[in-house]
């Protein structure tokens, strides 16, 4: 919590707000919808992206272990391992690549209302879950079969066992620390974040705390023996790396921008940010207030739980807070922009900032000279979190999903001011109408508002952008491999075993996932070397190539000294979804020009 608290917090005390019906039923809605719209239109997703083909394709290399070529450069095993047990089980034609993130991403709504609610009270954690249950950013990357929805899991629940570690003074909690930090390096290799996120917070809070509560020893054992049991979780597969870690640091070495590129960085950031979420998750914010309301004004209302609350809500103060955030909404709507995000933020901030200097006023009255800078450990760690994000996530390249774990803190943190407004006052249950009225004002605003003014000049989408197709590859794949039978059909002297053709894929691992088919052999290609071997020879054997090839000079170089043994058979222009595109261009760039692409099939031409 932003104000000064005991150190023995109420609103971490689950024995002070007990979880009342309206909330736990509040909460499976909200995790029940946010399911919903992730796993909603399964036909529009498929393997599209380059990282996800290397994740997805692994029981494609039998005799490599089960392992796509230099996989270990991308990412740990944790990922491709669970999505190759999806596949085993359902079989790799539908969401099956794609079900580790959706089940995770899904599970990580009630996970972070338990945390906000825990830290902050049952307001944050209602106002944190709602928030991301219809977050587009995050919901688009729960429909991929990328590492970083997991990666948000294991953050989350990590650092919330360091701050139960530190409050409790608990050696139970430091080792599930450690063992939730050693799943999140074993998910994606910057999975010790929560060491980093915790020491910091620690560090900052035995600043600001009392000398006789700091217990800064214990506090720091407890942090090492979670970072011990990180490195011994994680050690299996530190151990199992090919030529240790320092090849994926020199790979991972080549994308850092560093404090020249942090500007250009974090510009691209903010531009994907403004790309990718639609109207719905700007009319999704006008309903925080209300799905908050409703409950917590019941919550109010029940005279068995009333008693065990610090405060009683009062509806005049919640049904206008809803009526405000509402209007945020509805500029949201007009505006095509997520401001109804930001515009309720910064009034958060704003309102937060006031009470905290307020009750700093009034501490400083006290005789306790530390009183006024007694901020909980949960508070330091979220300032750690999100400040620390904000500082170095753009000295990396700008891929959008780099920003997912800084999404997530300010969900926290946007919680955490929407509960410092404090709603107080008794009430009664006769004021459950007016809670009613927020609603009906709330609906009125945001579905007349847009009647009543000029759309500008882009409309915004009015679906999630989270839902567009993302199956073009696919389809591709499918024209490839009818062409290539079709062609192989056409030869005088057809091949008599069971395979017809061989396909080399160069740099297009999503591309490759789709093209195994009966009698085809398809080989990942590295280099143009496969045209000296003696299969060439005596199987049809083609080359596809895509927008990565074209990108990189050394295949440029190779095929031009080569490019009479190469036969063009077909162009597909290929649409590539913004979910790829915005790894290379920023959004603005993307609106200015949407460079065409296209996917290309070669014949080896066998010499006479």
């Amino acid at each position: 919590m932003t104000a000064i608290a005991a150190q023995s917090d109420p609103a971490c005390d689950s024995s002070e707000n007990p979880v009342s019906r309206y909330e736990f039923w509040a909460i499976v809605a909200i995790t029940f919808l946010g399911a919903a719209v992730r796993f909603a239109f399964p036909s529009a997703m498929a393997i599209e992206h380059f990282d996800e083909g290397v994740y997805a394709s692994n029981l494609l290399f039998p005799d490599q272990g089960n392992e796509f070529p230099h996989r270990h450069l991308y990412a740990p095993s944790l990922v491709p391992a669970l999505i190759e047990w999806s596949i085993i089980l359902f079989g790799d034609k539908g969401i099956a690549p794609m079900l580790p993130s959706l089940l995770f991403g899904t599970l990580t709504i009630p996970l972070i209302w338990w945390v906000a609610r825990q830290w902050s009270g049952p307001l944050a954690g209602i106002a944190a879950a709602t928030l991301l249950s219809l977050n587009d950013f995050h919901i688009a990357f729960s429909r991929s079969a990328l590492t970083d929805v997991l990666l948000c899991f294991w953050l989350l629940l990590a650092v919330y066992f360091f701050e139960r570690a530190f409050r409790n003074l608990s050696w139970v909690f430091a080792v599930a620390a450690g063992i939730t930090t050693g799943f999140a390096w074993w998910t994606k290799y910057n999975g010790w974040l929560p060491l980093a996120i915790s020491l910091s917070g620690l560090l900052a809070w035995s600043l600001l705390a009392r000398r006789d509560e700091r217990h800064v020893f214990h506090r720091l054992g407890l942090w090492s023996v979670a970072a011990t049991t990180a490195l011994v979780v994680w050690s299996p597969y530190w151990l199992s790396l090919p030529n240790g870690y320092a090849e994926v640091a020199r790979n991972h070495s080549q994308y850092v921008v560093g404090f020249a590129g942090w500007w250009n960085g974090a510009t691209q950031q903010i531009d994907a940010w403004k790309a990718l979420p639609s109207v719905v998750a700007s009319f999704f914010c006008c309903f925080l207030a209300v799905l908050s309301a409703g409950c917590f004004l019941a919550l109010s209302c029940d005279e068995s739980r009333s008693e065990k609350l610090r405060s009683s809500v009062d509806p005049r103060q919640v049904s206008f807070a809803a009526i405000c955030l509402s209007g945020f909404g509805a500029i949201g709507i007009l505006t095509g922009l997520n401001s109804a995000l930001v515009l309720a933020s910064l009034l958060q901030l704003a309102v937060a900032s006031w009470i905290t200097f307020r009750e700093v006023t009034s501490a400083s009255k006290s005789t306790d000279r530390f009183l006024c800078f007694r901020f909980g450990l949960s508070d330091l760690m979220l300032a750690a979190w999100v400040g620390g994000l904000i500082l170095t996530t753009p000295l990396y390249r700008p891929y959008p999903r780099l920003t997912l774990p800084l999404v997530l803190g300010t969900h926290l943190m946007f919680g955490h001011w929407f509960a410092a407004l404090r709603f107080e006052g008794r009430t009664n249950p006769s004021s459950k109408h007016i809670g009613y009225h927020a609603v009906v004002i709330t609906m009125l605003l945001t579905v007349i508002g847009p009647l009543l003014s000029a759309w500008p000049k882009h409309p915004p989408k009015l679906i999630l952008s989270a839902w567009l197709s993302r199956n073009e590859l696919a389809q591709i794949s499918q024209r490839m491999i009818r062409d290539v039978n079709s062609l192989v059909e056409q030869q005088a002297h057809r091949p008599n075993g069971p395979t017809r053709a061989v396909l080399y894929v160069y740099a297009e691992p999503g591309l490759f996932f789709h093209l195994p088919a009966e009698g085809l052999a398809v080989q990942p290609a590295g280099n143009l070397n496969f045209v000296e071997i003696e299969a060439t020879q005596k199987l049809p054997t083609f080359l596809v190539t895509g927008p990565h090839a074209r990108r990189i000079q050394a295949f440029a170089d190779e095929f031009a000294k080569r490019a009479e043994q190469f036969e063009l058979i077909a162009r597909y222009p290929y649409d590539a979804s913004d979910f790829v595109r915005l790894d290379d261009v920023s959004a603005t760039q993307l609106r200015a020009h949407r460079e065409p692409l296209e996917v290309r099939l070669y014949r080896v031409r066998v010499p006479k």
